[in-house]
């Protein structure tokens, strides 16, 4: 059925619409199962069950598609310029499918165990709107379509979290989304960084374009690695995961542990041993120096998450929230993996097949844990460990997968969980004997501590719930018809059953058919691929070390029990939210606090200062206008007139006495020539100075004229 949807088909890609289909199903579907929920519960219930199950249907047709060879692809229009779209190659192709399995089994579980719970429309609606973010995630093939859909599986269950409203749960799905929002953009800094160093955000091997084109290749990986760690559970950054656990429905519960905390493995996987590695033409080249720095800081995340959130399982008498730990402690083992493979660099193989191995392993026993421990919640309502035991023989089929699930937890030979186990502490043996630094050897023995306390809390939660005597308050809930195993309920439990034994037996076939060629789309040497392949897990030496953890971890249950150390309740310093996130939480909420107080009181007093101080301003231009620029002006205008009035003064008197003494001097002048008679005989001083000498009066007509010329410029003045 999968040829319906291809496009184009060429020897290596595929060119399908499949990948959206898939997506579409759970996303479209959601839309369908809540308006049906408003007509028919029933009906809904079916519709729920359908999605999930045609989400699985076609998870393994693309499965089968990429298992022959393929790569398939199908581009979506350009976002802010990048390329976006899907890109599926192997490894995206088995985390959906095993997604899918798990997700489908949980939708089955929730049947009856929501029976008799409220808000089952919204719970439905959500739980299958998860999914299709969940699968888009494995599905993408750049980082941008990732965090889309990373973000709506966070939104979406979210209120998978917050599913019974009490304090706790709203308390619980406030760190979950406060956590979750906050990894989000810290990892969309990443890729916006990652896109602006190199152009694009395509998930492909681009070492060398990253640490040869700039210097925040580190940031860049910092910033990519927590806000994926977030979701991984990678402490110290696993808070959520110990409150959402024991408030959430048990089918959810066994999502967010078994699948969703895969989205932020999935998306460190991607960064750490995809991006950050050489493409395979460097593949001989020291850029892999660049990798291993990055690995050896991954190897102590998880060596340090696994061992110190085991530590805290050991103390929970709370059953869901010691299964939540152990999530958390689990993921420390995939980290370690991780940095080990990005450790030993080209030949980095194992460390691939430990932790791909692994989480398949790990989604399959914790998220069957969880929803066999659902089926006993479901009736008991009971959580807590020391009121409950002796339940074998009234839930059978769920005792029988419990069993198996915790025997692959715990790593016994014959169960899951010992294949993958055993292939990651290959992994980081040979990362020790790379260059023998005296830290890995310490890492390798931390491994094993860590596996024995695995073993110690898992013991306890098994003997606690099915062995011992039936506590007197649970007999009359246990005399009840109601406590039997529903009929869906044991298939539920068969499968997990069924599944946990066969990846623990059939190891070789699923390295050789399904791990390998998952790491050929990694950059590892050829020798090392096929190694993995026939890498042995069953020879004394690993069957001794998994012995020494199984006896060690006996030998801590035994002493804890007897000394009551179980009942242990750490001091709240050594929390990491009491040590580190509230005293975080405070300093910066003061600091916002305040500097938004002084902003507020800032605008405030803009807002209701500016008019009371732009009225004062014109009461004072008022007044200036009106009163003190009049009075200079008057007094200036007086100044001035008085000034001018005597410089007018000055110069009337002064042409005055010129004129009066000019007329004087003419008269004078005048009565002299008068006296004269005019002779050409006389004297030369007279006949030039007479008034009948024409050029004398020509002479004192012009100088009237101009001095009356003079007079009248001044005056125009």
């Amino acid at each position: 059925m999968a040829e319906l949807f291809v496009l184009e088909i060429s020897d290596h890609f595929i060119i399908s619409i499949l990948p959206p289909v898939i997506v579409l199903i759970p996303i479209v579907g959601s839309i369908v199962i809540g308006l049906i929920g408003l007509k028919n519960t029933g009906l809904r219930n079916i519709a729920a069950a359908v999605t999930a199950g045609a989400t699985l249907y076609f998870c393994i047709e693309l499965f089968l598609l990429v298992l022959r060879g393929y790569k398939v692809y199908y581009s979506l229009p350009p976002m802010a310029g990048l390329e976006t779209g899907f890109a599926v190659d192997l490894t995206g192709a088995v985390f959906a499918l095993f997604s899918s399995v798990v997700w489908f089994l949980a939708t089955l579980a929730s049947l009856p165990y929501m029976k008799h719970e409220g808000r089952q429309t919204r719970y439905y609606v959500f739980l299958i709107l998860s999914l299709g973010g969940c699968v888009g995630v494995f599905l993408c093939g750049d980082f941008l379509s990732l965090f889309l859909f990373f973000e709506l599986m966070t939104l979406a269950s979210y209120a998978l979290v917050v599913h019974n409203q009490s304090a706790e749960a709203m308390k619980a799905g406030n760190t979950y989304l406060y956590l979750g929002v906050i990894g989000g953009l810290v990892l969309l800094v990443g890729i916006i960084m990652l896109n602006s160093l190199t152009g694009s955000a395509v998930i492909t091997p681009s070492l060398q374009d990253i640490v040869l084109t700039g210097k925040s290749a580190a940031l860049i990986a910092l910033f990519m690695i927590a806000g994926f760690g977030v979701k991984a559970g990678m402490i110290p950054l696993h808070i959520w995961l110990p409150q959402a656990h024991p408030v959430a429905p048990s089918p959810a519960s066994g999502l967010l542990s078994g699948i969703m905390i895969k989205t932020g493995a999935y998306g460190i996987i991607r960064v750490v041993n995809l991006l950050y590695t050489p493409s395979a033409e460097l593949a001989q080249s020291g850029l892999w120096n660049y990798t291993a720095n990055i690995g050896h800081v991954v190897i102590w995340i998880g060596i340090m998450t696994m061992l110190l959130a085991a530590l805290m399982a050991i103390l929970q008498n709370n059953a869901k929230r010691l299964l939540a730990y152990s999530s958390v402690s689990q993921m420390g083992y995939i980290l370690m993996g991780v940095g080990a493979a990005a450790y030993l660099g080209y030949d980095g193989a194992i460390g691939f097949g430990g932790f791909s191995y692994h989480i398949i392993n790990h989604a399959f026993f914790k998220s069957g844990l969880f929803i066999l421990f659902g089926i006993i919640y479901a009736r008991l309502h009971e959580i807590r460990l020391d009121h409950l035991g002796g339940l074998w023989k009234k839930f059978p089929f769920t005792f029988a997968a419990f069993a198996a699930c915790a025997a692959g937890i715990t790593g016994i030979p014959g169960f899951n969980g010992y294949v993958s186990k055993t292939l990651l502490h290959h992994a980081i043996v040979e990362a020790f004997e790379h260059h023998h630094l005296w830290d890995l050897w310490l890492a390798e023995k931390l491994f094993m501590l860590t596996s024995a306390l695995t073993v110690c809390y898992i013991t306890k939660i098994f003997l606690s719930l099915f062995w011992g005597k039936e506590p007197e308050e649970l007999r009359s809930k246990l005399g009840s018809g109601e406590v039997r195993e529903t009929w869906l309920e044991r298939i539920v439990a068969l499968v997990y059953l069924v599944v946990v034994l066969f990846l623990g037996l059939q190891s070789p076939l699923v390295l050789k058919r399904v791990i390998e060629p998952m790491a050929e789309v990694f950059t590892y040497s050829e020798h090392h691929l096929h190694h993995l392949a026939e890498v042995g897990v069953w020879t004394l030496h690993d069957l001794y070390g998994i012995a020494v953890a199984l006896v060690l971890g006996i030998g801590l249950y035994i002493l804890f029990r007897r000394k009551e150390l179980f009942a242990l309740k750490p001091p709240p310093y050594l929390s990491v939210e009491y040590s580190l996130y509230r005293p975080l939480t405070a300093v910066l909420g003061t600091a916002f606090t305040r500097t938004g107080k002084v902003l507020d009181d800032n605008l405030n007093f803009g807002f209701h200062g500016a008019p009371v101080l732009l009225t004062k301003f014109s009461d004072s231009a008022d007044y200036v206008d009106n009163k003190f620029m009049q009075q200079v002006g008057n007094q200036i205008t007086a100044a001035g007139a008085g000034s001018f009035n005597r410089l007018h003064g000055i110069w009337m008197n002064g042409l005055k006495y010129f004129f009066t003494r000019l007329i004087r001097f003419l008269k004078k002048v005048f009565m002299m020539m008068f006296k004269f008679d005019y002779s050409a005989k006389g004297d030369r001083l007279f006949q030039t100075v007479n008034i009948s000498n024409i050029d004398l009066d020509l002479w004192i007509m012009l100088f009237v004229i101009g001095a009356i010329l003079a007079t009248s410029l001044l005056f125009l003045l």
